[in-house]
């Protein structure tokens, strides 16, 4: 296995934009961690680096209502009101009053609901558990998207929990408590000073299932296809790529093989695919998201050009076979493990969701 970055950059995949749902996840996990003894070790792992998905994840059940983590009571007055404008506002009825960590399923939803390897666009906010007053929120922007993933489940089990079995339309809630965290120390501190802590108020946040988007391509079969490209089947709903034949192409070749009705991708897009890739030299598969058991997510400015070229312009819900010659994917350097050297390539993409780069305050 190996990863589709770019070996002149070497970079892990990002799985979303540092955008503000982020950073209500990550305060959930920093919060969760530091009380359970949680670790994000092996999260930012490249596509296809370490993955074994060797055994199916167990079908999740449907989200009960009332149901969540810690002192889910302490939140039966929490609730989600949606203006027609979209802005979201809360009401905590007396206030959430509870010193543990706490989730709390407001609303379950409508089948079908998230399980393992569903992508999922959720709206988010943060607010304050004493009033209510929303303090960050995404309900007047474009959802964002998550994986429920073996990452998401190593990196942010209580996340993972969460979502699982919430169907579209439904609402949870994630209460953490104020701490007291270690202050920076003061560059002229002397030597033995006691160590300061700075206060975190307690937050609330209030996650949303806008959509649950589709893992496979979703659209238009194309009839016109590149005779110099072998074919592509469906095997127990993957697309599977036949052994290659003759010489690869000297240059990129794009072939759409389903036509989404999505937006266009550009190039500062992070995308959400399915993807298999094999070698043009004897059609061997050396990383697939289908044998991962879920789809992956990177921005398409840190991967290998071939892909950033051969996505560029095509639609979300399409399915793209690209024929990518060796200096547009790993050239005569290979992958960061030496692998894929002046190897002409084959990759076959599920466009499966595509955001533009998070607005900069």
């Amino acid at each position: 296995m190996t990863s589709i970055a770019s070996s002149a950059t070497a970079v892990p995949r990002r799985r979303r934009p540092l955008t503000a749902l982020t950073l209500g996840v990550a305060g959930l996990l920093l919060a969760t961690a530091c009380s359970a003894g949680g670790s994000e070790e092996g999260a930012s792992s490249s596509a296809g680096e370490g993955a074994s998905s060797s055994t199916a994840p167990e079908q999740s059940s449907a989200a009960t209502e009332g149901a969540g983590q810690g002192d889910p009571a302490a939140l039966e007055g929490v609730s989600l009101t949606v203006a027609e404008d979209g802005t979201p506002s809360v009401d905590v009825g007396g206030g959430v009053e509870t010193d543990q960590t706490t989730t709390r399923v407001l609303d379950a939803g409508e089948e079908p609901t998230l399980d393992h390897g569903s992508i999922a666009r959720l709206h988010f906010l943060t607010a304050d558990p004493t009033t209510g007053d929303v303090q960050a929120e995404s309900f007047t922007q474009d959802p964002q998207t998550v994986i429920l993933d073996d990452q998401l489940k190593q990196a942010n089990p209580e996340m993972y929990e969460l979502l699982t079995g919430v169907g579209v339309g439904g609402q949870i809630a994630a209460y953490v408590p104020s701490q007291e965290i270690p202050a920076p120390a003061a560059p002229s501190a002397s030597e033995g000073a006691s160590a300061s802590t700075t206060n975190v108020p307690a937050q609330l946040f209030v996650y949303s299932v806008a959509e649950r988007l589709p893992t496979v391509a979703q659209g238009e079969e194309v009839a016109e296809r590149d005779e110099r490209l072998p074919e592509v089947t469906v095997q127990d709903d993957r697309p599977v790529i036949a052994t290659p034949e003759g010489e690869a192409p000297e240059a990129l070749v794009v072939q759409p093989l389903i036509q989404g009705e999505g937006r266009e991708v550009t190039v500062e897009d992070t995308v959400t695919v399915h993807y298999t890739g094999v070698t043009w030299s004897d059609g061997s598969t050396f990383d697939s998201s289908w044998e991962r058991g879920a789809p992956t997510t990177f921005p398409l400015s840190g991967v290998i050009a071939g892909w950033s070229e051969g996505l560029e312009g095509q639609k979300v819900g399409s399915r793209v076979l690209i024929s990518i010659p060796s200096e547009q994917a790993y050239g005569e350097q290979g992958t960061p493990t030496g692998d894929l050297k002046n190897e002409d390539l084959l990759f076959v993409v599920d466009i499966l969701d595509a955001q533009a780069p998070a607005p900069q305050n």
